[in-house]
């Protein structure tokens, strides 16, 4: 078996977050080992011009699904790591993050928060891994469709 086949999808899209609007998507880990998860951002007007695609992007965690979230050290942006440029309309993808988590000691529930320095979609995709119980049929991965070959 790919070992990528074993694991777990949870997606969130926003259809339009406004300046100063937070995407927010919380992302149950019980059971996973490793997370990896992309942040996209549709692209951003030319009249955006922005030198940083986002004024927050990080993850938080805690115990309770709801409340209790606080940062992940080492994902929080413009403290642990630099927000690239938004890119403008030419491109198919205004900006793309990826974090890769290592799931141990961290608490149950991961959410990330990204709010935009313009008017633009946002998607969150998860991919979780290393299962206690590799997820089989497509109900189990949460994808409509699994083909395997």
């Amino acid at each position: 078996m790919n070992h990528l086949e074993a694991t777990k999808t949870v997606a969130k899209a926003s259809a339009s977050v406004a300046i100063g609007g937070t995407h927010s998507h919380e992302i149950d880990t019980l059971g996973y080992g490793y997370a990896s998860i992309d942040v996209l951002f549709t692209p951003f007007t030319a009249a955006a011009g922005a030198s940083t695609a986002a004024v927050v992007l990080k993850l938080q965690q805690s115990d309770v699904t709801g409340s209790g979230q606080a940062d992940v050290g080492g994902f929080v942006g413009g403290t642990d790591f630099t927000i690239g440029s938004a890119v403008t309309a030419t491109s198919s993808v205004g900006y793309a993050a990826r974090f890769d988590v290592d799931l141990r000691g961290k608490k149950r529930f991961l959410t990330v928060a990204a709010t935009p320095v313009s008017a633009v979609g946002i998607v969150t995709s998860a991919r979780l891994g290393k299962g206690e119980d590799g997820p089989v049929s497509a109900a189990e991965k949460n994808v409509t469709n699994a083909v395997i070959g």
